[in-house]
């Protein structure tokens, strides 16, 4: 099947959110992409248990083991104690400052692993795909290089959320992007900003951005309520 819709979820980890989205949205297929290929086993692993419980294939979620950011080459990536915060960038030096007992618990390297990257401009051009109408990244700091990677192809995004530090000093991460910088690529691209808010009431140091086009007018509507 060819599939006209497509949502974009960078970052996937365990692959739960982008195969809820692929369950909301049936006829749109979710290109989840993942780093670690530790995770990819999971992703696949869950897939199938939700398959087995549905009686029935998930068609629409493709599963990806790349590192995105703004080059294609290969990276490094950093393994946590805790996998949700492995990132391409090397935590804060000031990290137990800022984030006064997170640091323990989950900011310990395990080891550094060499994985593939690709910027999603490639990826679009390889796959052909003309619009991506919801793009939702994750990534750990790196999430302005994800955009900064689509470049000329960054006009096919029609909305989506992303993660920021709100400042360099209150970062998670070394060389992360901050809630200034992101303002100020999406402002340069001709997006509005539609709202920005903590990611829970915990974690004050980074926010969500959610944004869309200039003018924005969904033909079609996309579900994107992911914590089901």
């Amino acid at each position: 099947m060819r599939y006209n819709y497509h949502i974009f979820d960078v970052g996937a980890f365990n692959g739960l959110d982008g195969i809820a989205l692929a369950l909301q949205n049936k006829n749109v297929m979710i290109h989840a992409f993942e780093a670690n290929p530790s995770m990819i086993k999971i992703i696949k692993n869950n897939k199938k248990k939700i398959e087995d419980f549905l009686g029935k294939k998930i068609e629409n979620f493709k599963v990806n083991n790349y590192a995105v950011s703004d080059k294609n080459i290969f990276f490094k990536l950093n393994i946590a104690l805790n996998p949700t915060v492995s990132s391409l960038h090397k935590f804060s030096k000031e990290i137990n400052k800022t984030w006064p007992g997170y640091a323990e618990s989950h900011c310990k390297y395990i080891k550094q692993i060499k994985v593939k990257g690709i910027t999603l401009k490639k990826y679009c051009e390889k796959n052909r795909i003309k619009k991506i109408n919801y793009l939702h990244i994750d990534t750990q700091g790196n999430d302005l290089k994800v955009l900064k990677g689509l470049k000329d192809y960054i006009k096919i995004v029609e909305k989506g959320v992303l993660e920021a530090a709100v400042n360099k000093k209150k970062a998670l991460y070394q060389n992360s992007n901050t809630v200034d910088q992101i303002k100020k690529f999406l402002k340069l691209n001709k997006y509005i900003i539609t709202k920005i808010d903590s990611l829970d009431k915990n974690i004050k140091n980074e926010k969500n951005i959610f944004f869309e086009k200039k003018n924005f007018d969904e033909k079609y509507k996309i579900k994107t309520n992911y914590n089901l």
